[in-house]
């Protein structure tokens, strides 16, 4: 076992002032990835109950409220949950835990949507768990999206000296980099810091892993999956994907190892089988 659990070190991270501040400024589409596929399922699930599971500040709600008067949105960090229902007086947000979704029924949703990789906020164990209990809130053919992080991308497993630049970047990398080094020095420091904090916390398993998440300085322990994962396991859950995209909206294949995250579209199946699971 690891010194760190990512389901503890991560919630204390969502709940601390600085990160719920930067959240509140958050808005609009994450990118290209994210606003093709809410608007590709955006005719299906309208006027439909919607789940939307991490909503931080309220980011995602602009964009699935005026879908449907069923909108319902949960955070596990108490301080989101606040700094959404300040954003957004009326709307129903909830402090919730993905991992546990008793307040909701059997099937009680048509859409349930987790955004910006926060499942991957969960370690191995857990995050199996959520995605159990989002299928199980989700009716027979509703759908599921959320993106992860990409095992064989290029933020996997990455230093923090790391800087990945081509040769003709080189010069005013370096450059640049010396013209801002005093100003820069606690964010190197912080960043070094969180590195040798998590040093320990490493596990790959191939096929799916836990490491430091760099592109917030090391302050996140993440998981890493793989498309190949992510349809192995929704499959075990009685779902099928219907699609991988990349954060530039392209269509990717199970094992591809350009983008850092991509976005799963999965739909659970509507009939049991001849034994009556799913």
């Amino acid at each position: 076992m690891p010194p760190f659990s990512p389901n503890v070190e991560n919630l204390r991270e969502y709940r601390r002032k600085a990160r719920v501040d930067e959240y509140r400024l958050r808005a609009g589409w994450a990118d290209a990835g994210e606003r093709i596929m809410v608007n590709k399922i955006a005719d299906e699930v309208r006027s439909e109950p919607i789940l939307d599971i991490g909503v931080g500040g309220g980011r995602t709600a602009w964009m699935l409220r005026p879908l449907s008067s069923g909108y319902v949105a949960v955070d596990y960090s108490p301080e989101m949950v606040e700094a959404c229902r300040q954003a957004y007086p009326g709307l129903d947000v909830r402090e919730g835990d993905a991992r546990n979704l008793s307040m909701f029924d059997d099937e009680a949703f048509s859409f349930v949507f987790f955004s910006f990789n926060g499942i991957d906020s969960l370690d191995h164990e857990a995050r199996l768990v959520t995605l159990a209990e989002m299928l199980r809130v989700l009716r027979r053919g509703g759908l599921l999206l959320y993106s992860t992080l990409n095992r064989n991308g290029p933020w996997y497993h990455r230093p923090p000296w790391a800087i990945p630049i081509t040769w003709n970047e080189r010069l005013p990398r370096l450059l640049r980099f010396l013209r801002r080094l005093p100003s820069s020095m606690p964010r190197y420091r912080l960043k070094y810091q969180n590195w040798w904090h998590f040093r320990n916390c490493q596990e790959d398993h191939g096929s799916w892993a836990i490491g430091t998440m760099f592109s917030y300085l090391g302050e996140l322990l993440a998981h890493w999956s793989l498309p190949s994962t992510e349809r192995q396991v929704l499959g075990s859950l009685g779902s099928s994907v219907l699609e991988f995209r990349s954060p530039e909206g392209e269509p990717i294949t199970d094992n591809v190892t350009v983008p850092a995250y991509f976005y799963v579209l999965a739909r659970k199946n509507a009939t049991l089988d001849p034994e009556g699971t799913p």
